[in-house]
């Protein structure tokens, strides 16, 4: 099939992009290696932020809507943060992901699923050729978005992101309602798994219950930390289904994201915040942004994708580079940044601000005035600490 895109990742990176372009005009053919719809290892929430760059309502698979947290430390006890207003939408992958495809092919996008990628070369032409079987496509331009050990940055020779985070999740099921202590609210615990923190969402028959942290310090222990998180909030880990471990990808700075008329996007490209673990909103703004690159490649208006390169530089990064540095502070000295959120209006509205979109990490960062120079030595010094209390083991 020759089409102008070839669309190789089905997540909401890859239709993002797809129905980007298709409405630019843009043949695109969408291939995902899963039978949809199809579940992935994610806590399924979507920001405010990351709901604006659709120009839809995910009403339709929305199963909790977030305004408020209960914040704990350690294994002390709770305090509930509430927020005047909608901060984050409980969903499913397996349906908003196939939400997501639905709204691409009513823009024209061409979708075919169970189509696993086993080649991808650029020819002398320039063209893509996608290998599926024993079928060939062609396409003007490519995008990747086939996650962190993707078949398109392999095969065109892209770095592959840092793995330097693990997380495990589970589910269990709630049949007889939601708890009152969790109704518009989620539960983060904080401070004590090592690079992450553990989380309680709940879904619309269920909570979804997960630790994340540094793969090399947390990653032996993700299924004890586990346990315990159940426990401190009374749940019976036995309860637990669909357990399931994933990495995070996180990119490197400077690492190329376009080449030719190839990119990369969402967990192919590594646009996982470092904070948060959170990784579907990085995948949506660079399914928006590579979209008008791609369609000026195409119609030969530019010789290069460099324009998305910029967009990332500008727009995405600056907030994974504070998220990662914020990180390494945290986790050196996470009781007094524990005790804000659990206590300060002014600091807990500006988290609530991120996640509205009406503030980023980097903007707050900047808002330090005279010790904004001071944040990256901090986070080394930070990053130090926590690698000396852990025993010189590899924390970033």
């Amino acid at each position: 099939m020759d089409v102008d895109v070839i669309v190789v990742g089905a997540g909401p990176g890859g239709s993002t992009a797809s129905r980007e372009l298709a409405q630019r005009g843009r043949s695109v053919l969408l291939l995902d290696r899963a039978r949809f719809p199809r579940d992935k290892p994610c806590g399924g929430g979507v920001t405010v932020r990351c709901a604006g760059l659709l120009p839809f309502d995910l009403s339709p698979v929305v199963e909790h809507v977030v305004t408020g947290a209960q914040i704990r430390h350690g294994h002390r006890r709770n305090v509930a943060r509430n927020y005047e207003g909608v901060l984050t939408y409980m969903t499913q992958r397996r349906r908003l992901d196939a939400f997501l495809v639905e709204r691409a092919q009513e823009a024209g996008v061409e979708f075919r699923d169970g189509q696993a990628v086993t080649g991808v070369q650029q020819l002398p032409s320039g063209d893509y050729e996608v290998r599926v079987g024993d079928d060939v496509h062609l396409g003007r331009a490519l995008v990747g978005a086939d996650g962190a050990n993707g078949v398109v940055k392999t095969a065109l020779g892209f770095e592959h992101p840092r793995e330097a985070a693990v997380a495990l999740e589970g589910n269990i099921a709630m049949p007889n309602g939601m708890p009152s202590w969790l109704e518009g609210r989620v539960a983060l615990q904080l401070g004590l798994v090592p690079g992450g923190y553990g989380w309680v969402f709940p879904k619309g028959d269920h909570v979804n219950v997960g630790v994340g942290g540094w793969k090399a310090i947390a990653g032996p222990h993700l299924r004890e930390w586990l346990h315990t998180l159940c426990r401190d909030y009374g749940f019976d880990p036995a309860s637990m289904t669909g357990l399931r471990g994933h990495h995070l990808p996180m990119v490197r700075p400077g690492a190329a994201l376009a080449a030719g008329g190839a990119a990369l996007v969402g967990d192919a490209a590594g646009f996982v915040d470092p904070l948060s673990g959170e990784g579907i909103h990085g995948a949506i703004a660079s399914g928006v942004a590579v979209a008008p690159a791609v369609d000026d490649y195409v119609s030969k208006r530019t010789a290069t994708l460099a324009s998305y390169e910029t967009f990332v530089r500008r727009e995405l990064l600056p907030d994974l580079a504070a998220s990662h540095a914020l990180m390494d502070i945290f986790h050196a000295w996470p009781t007094p940044w524990v005790w804000l959120m659990q206590h300060s209006d002014r600091f807990f509205l500006r988290f609530c601000g991120i996640l509205l979109g009406t503030e980023t990490l980097d903007h707050l960062v900047h808002s330090f005035g005279p010790l904004t120079p001071l944040l990256h030595p901090v986070a080394r010094g930070g990053r130090a600490i926590t690698t000396r209390r852990w025993g010189n083991r590899l924390v970033s």
